[in-house]
């Protein structure tokens, strides 16, 4: 493999709810080069599909393919994973709960032994993942039990000059977030930020605003 090969950043795209809009927002972000900034795209999810979105979409698409445990060699690759039932586009269907979840597992272990170095996910729509029998309440909190993280810190960026925003607590009941919310787990989550920060975003002194909760 060449130096710039391996240099290259690898990024799997997990394609989320097979009827839903997530094949196409792939597919549409691998047929723009400028977005890529460089790096090599690897869209996880069924090979099949992906090229029948395509076609419908009016875009052309000749991918390389890797391998489990495999680093893409081009700009655009796909990490197969074969669809529980054909899907059909705006119309969900629970036959494929678990596939949306094996997508999910492919882009993560690639992560885990350093195949991919980063994963984008395309939305997943969660009830159909739980008619499924499966139990599922976001991508956070899966990829947190998966890899048996204790706490993790979802932050929110965007806009100029950005504002990053984290959370306390993802994806709880309402009436459940004020009992969520402990000395503890606010250090905590202050401690992650602030290094994170300082380590992922080189910003030497972060300066941390907190919103407080009206009981």
């Amino acid at each position: 493999m060449s130096t710039a090969a391996t240099a290259a950043r690898a990024i799997v795209l997990c394609s989320g709810e097979p009827a839903g809009i997530g094949p196409d927002i792939c597919l549409m972000l691998a047929a723009r080069p400028a977005l890529r900034r460089g790096a090599r795209l690897v869209i996880a999810g069924d090979r099949m599909m992906l090229e029948r979105r395509a076609r419908r979409l009016g875009i052309a698409f000749d991918p390389d393919f890797v391998k489990p445990g495999e680093r893409p060699r081009r700009a655009v690759s796909v990490l197969d994973v074969p669809l529980a039932r054909r899907e059909r586009p705006g119309t969900l269907d629970v036959a494929n709960a678990g596939y949306v979840l094996a997508v999910l597992d492919g882009a993560l272990a690639g992560c885990m032994d350093g195949s991919f170095d980063a994963i984008v996910t395309a939305p997943v729509h969660k009830g159909v993942i739980n008619d499924g029998g499966i139990a599922f309440t976001g991508h956070t909190e899966y990829l947190a039990d998966k890899t048996g993280t204790s706490q993790v810190v979802m932050l929110l960026a965007g806009g100029r000059p950005v504002l990053r925003v984290a959370l306390a607590t993802t994806h709880l009941p309402l009436a459940a977030v004020a009992g969520a919310i402990t000395a503890p787990r606010l250090t905590r989550t202050f401690e992650i930020l602030a290094g994170d920060l300082r380590s992922k975003f080189g910003i030497a002194r972060p300066r941390i605003l907190v919103a407080g909760l009206n009981p």
